[in-house]
């Protein structure tokens, strides 16, 4: 199993949807999101924090759109 990571509009759209990392461990997710929201020169707060670990998202982040993750199978076809 591997976690996919994507950044998404506010409203996070299917459709919206862009990869931004891939993870084997849920630690590691929340490692790359501080990351990308570091890269774009913001930080997650402690609230989405919250958010990205009980419901894989994040709800109200302060950049430019959302995160999102979710477990997909290897060697599954999607």
């Amino acid at each position: 199993m591997v976690y996919l990571i994507y950044k998404t509009d506010n409203w996070h759209s299917y459709n919206s949807r862009e990869v931004i990392g891939v993870c084997f461990e849920p630690e590691s997710v929340i490692k790359t999101c501080k990351e990308q929201a570091k890269k774009e020169g913001e930080k997650i707060k402690k609230n989405q924090l919250f958010n990205l670990q009980t419901y894989n998202q994040t709800q109200g982040y302060e950049g430019e759109g959302e995160f999102h993750f979710e477990s997909v199978d290897t060697n599954t076809l999607l």
